[in-house]
């Protein structure tokens, strides 16, 4: 090392001294916390829990009458009524429902006529 390079290296030294003492000259140890992320592969029959959660989806109720099912389990869940009621109510109300939706897809469709009901005067 030249003498000029000396004289840097000792005035930087001198310069970060000075600074300590404004902060107090003690220095602080900084612990940089160090995180190893690790990689988990996704296993191949994840696919086949996507395409079960497709299935139940499809067998669950359109959104109107999940929330009739989900108000009236919530009725029975507070004891607003019992719940054999609600079981009652339920079961009747997707027994009426099926039995409706059977007949109207049994019904060949009359030419000239429309699937809603002749009103009387």
């Amino acid at each position: 090392m030249t003498t000029a390079q000396q004289s840097k290296a000792a005035r930087k030294d001198a310069a970060e001294e000075r600074e300590r003492a404004g902060r107090g000259g003690v220095p602080i140890p900084v612990v940089t916390p160090h995180v190893k992320v690790l990689h988990v592969p996704t296993p191949p029959g994840v696919g086949a829990v996507a395409g079960a959660g497709r299935s139940a989806a499809s067998h669950l109720p359109p959104p109107d009458r999940l929330a009739f099912y989900g108000g009236l389990g919530a009725m029975a869940a507070f004891n607003v009524i019992s719940w054999p009621v609600a079981a009652a109510i339920g079961v009747g109300t997707a027994i009426a429902r099926r039995g409706r939706g059977t007949e109207e897809r049994a019904k060949p469709e009359e030419p000239g006529r429309t699937a809603e009901p002749a009103r009387s005067r």
